[in-house]
């Protein structure tokens, strides 16, 4: 399961955003992140940054956003299996 956590930290141009992978669908995630976009359901297609591998609670950093815009994040993770996302 992966959990898109509160984006804090948000200033006109960045934001920081978490995500908690607390299970690994079968098998263990190769890569974790978090993808962002101005539409409602962002994927790997759209903006993202990875940070690590593995389960557990992490951090990204969000920068070069445009002031004003609304964004949507969510949190990903990828196995050997796919790609999930997270709320």
């Amino acid at each position: 399961m992966i959990v898109t956590s509160v984006v804090d930290v948000v200033t006109p141009i960045s934001a920081t955003c978490s995500g908690n992978i607390t299970a690994d669908e079968g098998s263990a995630p190769t890569e974790r992140g978090v993808c962002w976009s101005t539409s409602q359901t962002p994927t790997l297609s759209d903006s993202h940054i990875s940070n690590g591998s593995g389960t557990g609670i992490f951090s990204c950093n969000l920068t070069g956003l445009t002031p004003g815009t609304t964004y949507y994040v969510r949190a990903y993770a990828t196995n050997a299996t796919g790609t999930y996302y997270g709320n």
